[in-house]
């Protein structure tokens, strides 16, 4: 009993609610992984999407999902109980056309500028350690990569950081723009239960994301989306 037991715990209603991130990287991987997790517990999917990294973060503890896929440092400790990593993501900057770094490690120099998006795991990152580059930030909307070309044509940012699929969208939108060497930070995206749930439930979500890992679902979501480079599979 203790398999349909626990599958009952994480999916109470019979539909798998998953709370997501809208940008490529984080919910188009996350989805496919969702949907193979409804499908091992019996139960229909159902995507939660939310718009930007703070209306995630702002959901736990509301009740709106069943469970949550997307980067660790966004899962509040006292709210929700996690898996394993199951991505992960290299954070990279793109350098404004013009601008040249023979390194991420160069970036953070005094007069250098850095976009980013506004509480993005790469804001999280950055903003701890950066000691003397200046950080510019932007809400992630419906107007991203604009905003983030804006910036660096206009000489407001002179790099932008984020993850390789939306430095890939900016760079599809702006010609003379370059990636800089070497990565300044790496995204673990795991899959979160709210607090309270049982040990054997998370186990259960743990032994299925196993499966998921070991037999391509998670490299094949990561391949449909396009993402050539800069995101794998966690190891095992």
């Amino acid at each position: 009993m203790a398999q349909p037991m626990s599958a009952a715990e994480i999916a109470p209603t019979g539909r798998l609610r998953a709370a997501v991130i809208g940008i490529r990287v984080l919910g188009g991987v996350g989805e496919p992984i969702g949907r193979f997790i409804a499908n091992r517990l019996g139960v229909s999917f159902e995507p939660v999407v939310y718009p930007n990294p703070k209306a995630y973060e702002e959901s736990f503890g509301k009740g709106e999902w069943d469970m949550a896929i997307g980067p660790r440092v966004l899962a509040p400790s006292d709210k929700a109980d996690l898996t394993p990593d199951v991505w992960l993501i290299d954070l990279v900057y793109l350098a404004a056309a013009g601008r040249e770094f023979a390194s991420a490690e160069q970036v953070d120099r005094s007069g250098v500028k850095v976009g980013t998006i506004q509480n993005s795991p790469s804001d999280r990152f950055l903003t701890r350690t950066l000691k003397s580059a200046e950080l510019v930030r932007v809400p992630l909307t419906s107007k991203f990569p604009e905003d983030a070309v804006e910036l660096l044509r206009s000489g407001k940012a002179d790099v932008f950081g984020a993850d390789s699929g939306l430095i890939d969208s900016i760079l599809g939108n702006y010609s003379g723009a370059a990636v800089i060497p070497g990565a300044f930070n790496t995204v673990r995206a795991a899959v979160a239960l709210p607090k309270g749930r049982s040990a054997a439930a998370l186990t259960k979500l743990i032994d299925i994301l196993d499966e998921a890992k070991r037999t391509g679902i998670v490299q094949n979501a990561i391949e449909q989306v396009g993402l050539r480079a800069g995101v794998r599979v966690a190891p095992l």
